[in-house]
């Protein structure tokens, strides 16, 4: 498999100077399996930018298939959905995996979101492309020869909070966003999702030591603690703050790979930035 990051903040997009190395879009991560099948983890701002570099090629020709993993829809997390080119052109396929909840279901929450107070899309039946909403559970399912398994990581109901994994030829990829810690069970959970796994990546917008509203997000110290106690080999974090710098991102992560070097862990931590690539 390999990764590439199209939207790393959270929140609100940040187009400020002082953050142009790591990027302002909103969450959107890309991930093409070996036999190329492409698979992406939220519609953030950052959908935007891929939609144009997928125009390139057979999307742009309406022949492109694709398959959406949507953690959960917080408006930074689904934003970028209606503007691409992508999906508005006929004979485009996306399929698109995500959770309900007692506010009703994904493809509501979409369909709302482009109804015409909004959106000059006037709702799902005007866009182009062929999409099948499909609701999330914990069984596992394939993408092509990715194995995919899902996981929630919220106890609310009105806002469910799901984690992905996916799988191909032993190798794993774990993408965890919006975890409340705090919550009964949800860190022993997450562990345990995570076992092993080659990359996580995971939502770290701040330091436990902020006094900020955050709004029940893990801090940077909770990600790294998941990683170490799965056994994880690559750490990538991401949903940086609206209102982090490069600089300060840069000061982070030198400060806690010196840490991690003072406890003999292997463990690789990288603050993910927009266009960076990967191998899992």
């Amino acid at each position: 498999m390999k990764v590439r990051f199209w939207g790393v903040r959270g929140y609100v997009p940040t187009p400020n100077a002082a953050m142009l190395r790591y990027g302002g879009n909103t969450c959107c991560t890309a991930v093409t399996g070996d036999h190329g099948e492409l698979v992406i983890l939220d519609t953030g701002t950052g959908f935007c930018l891929l939609g144009d570099e997928l125009m390139q090629g057979e999307f742009g020709r309406g022949r492109g298939s694709l398959t959406l993993l949507i953690s959960h829809t917080y408006w930074d997390h689904i934003l970028g959905l209606p503007f691409p080119g992508v999906v508005h052109i006929p004979g485009n396929r996306l399929d698109i995996y995500g959770p309900e909840s007692t506010r009703g279901s994904l493809q509501m929450v979409y369909d709302g979101m482009l109804s015409p107070v909004y959106s000059p899309v006037y709702g799902l039946a005007h866009i182009g492309a062929t999409h099948r909403f499909t609701t999330i559970s914990t069984e596992p399912f394939t993408i092509g020869r990715l194995t995919a398994r899902a996981l929630p990581l919220s106890r609310r109901q009105h806002s469910p909070i799901w984690a992905y994994r996916l799988e191909e030829d032993g190798r794993a990829l774990v993408y965890i966003t919006d975890a409340r810690y705090g919550e009964e069970g949800i860190r022993d959970e997450a562990i345990a999702f995570a076992q092993q796994a080659n990359v996580l990546i995971h939502s770290a917008p701040y330091l436990r030591d902020e006094q900020v509203e955050d709004y029940g997000q893990s801090r940077i110290e909770d990600a790294i603690e998941v990683a170490l106690l799965a056994g994880v080999e690559q750490l990538l974090i991401f949903h940086h703050a609206p209102t982090r710098t490069d600089d300060e991102l840069d000061a982070i992560v030198a400060h806690f790979r010196a840490w991690l070097a003072a406890q003999n862990s292997s463990l690789r931590l990288i603050a993910a930035a927009e266009g960076m690539e990967l191998r899992v």
